[in-house]
């Protein structure tokens, strides 16, 4: 499978210079992969003829995307207008410009099939952080950096292996054995003293192919845990200090 390429653009949206940033980015990327599809996205069909975008696209241009028709870019590229209820799971072998991009819009276009590239242009500066550390993308202007380590604590991301391995990371937290498989393993992990990791477990588990939904409940359950007043009862848990030792061996 193709790597999708990500960058961010962190510059002012309102922008026209912004938006033909963002264009040029979205030509590389399909000049290289040999496509010509761009899809630009946006939450709401309005935000093309009401936002700045009608005034980078021209009024040909919007009425176009606002119909659900084609436009012409100039490299011959074919550019069409999609929200997250128009292109629902499948890209369809594309590069998708994300405008006015936040982490909701992200998250949907990191469960879409199909995906040449993605170019994302935060609506507010620093909307689009989580998912640029997630996926260590290409920064506009910046020198490529390390992948960010999500998680740092060992212990914790072995256990979050662990489920990984036998969960389905498509429904996650929705099958109710997953469910009760990660609500034990973090109450271990609260019982035995570990920091609460719900500020990027939802993009650590993204990252090792966890689908955004089920990502965001894994957040949401570590959040609950981490939220009790006293430390989780381990009582009636499966063997839970053989497990904790199987996560700290050598760590």
């Amino acid at each position: 499978m193709t790597k999708i390429i990500r960058v961010l653009v962190p510059l002012d949206s309102q922008e026209e210079e912004t938006f033909g940033i963002a264009l040029a980015y979205a030509e590389h990327t399909a000049t290289a992969a040999e496509v010509a599809d761009v899809v630009l996205l946006t939450h709401t069909k309005g935000q093309l003829d009401g936002t700045g975008l009608s005034r980078f696209l021209g009024p040909g241009a919007t009425r176009a995307l606002t119909k659900g028709k084609i436009a012409s870019l100039s490299w011959g590229g074919r550019l069409r207008g999609e929200t997250m209820k128009t292109l629902r799971y499948q890209a369809g072998n594309a590069v998708v410009i994300a405008y006015y991009a936040d982490e909701a819009l992200l998250d949907f276009v990191d469960s879409l099939r199909g995906v040449v590239s993605v170019i994302a242009v935060p609506w507010v500066p620093g909307e689009a952080d989580g998912w640029a550390a997630r996926w260590n993308v290409h920064v506009h202007g910046q020198e490529k950096q390390e992948p960010a380590v999500l998680i740092d604590d060992l212990v914790v991301v072995r256990a979050l292996e662990t489920l990984t391995t036998v969960i389905n990371r498509t429904t996650g937290l929705g099958n109710p054995r997953d469910k009760q498989m990660a609500n034990e393993i973090l109450r271990i992990l609260r019982a035995k003293g570990h920091a609460d990791p719900s500020g990027t477990i939802k993009s650590w588990a993204i990252r090792h192919s966890w689908s955004p939904k089920a990502a965001a409940d894994l957040e949401g359950l570590a959040r609950k845990i981490w939220s009790l007043k006293a430390k989780p009862s381990l009582a009636g848990f499966h063997d839970p200090n053989g497990r904790y030792a199987r996560w700290t061996a050598d760590a």
